[in-house]
């Protein structure tokens, strides 16, 4: 690997570890907060529901 790859990649992975850090601290600031937690979790049920209904549309079409 050429060295100005590496620099790349090493900036790749500081950016992701600080946006990963970033996202752990919204992580803790939402399960502080019981009303965005709540409605967090809500939301998170009725994607599920939708990937499910997409994942049943998708195996009824291959049989």
């Amino acid at each position: 690997m050429a060295k100005k790859d590496i620099a790349v990649a090493s900036s790749e992975r500081d950016w992701q570890a600080e946006d990963d850090m970033r996202t752990l601290a919204r992580a803790e600031e939402i399960r502080k907060d019981p009303a965005r937690l709540k409605a967090a979790l809500g939301k998170a049920k009725e994607k599920m529901a939708e990937l499910g209904a997409l994942q049943a549309l998708q195996s009824g079409s291959k049989n």
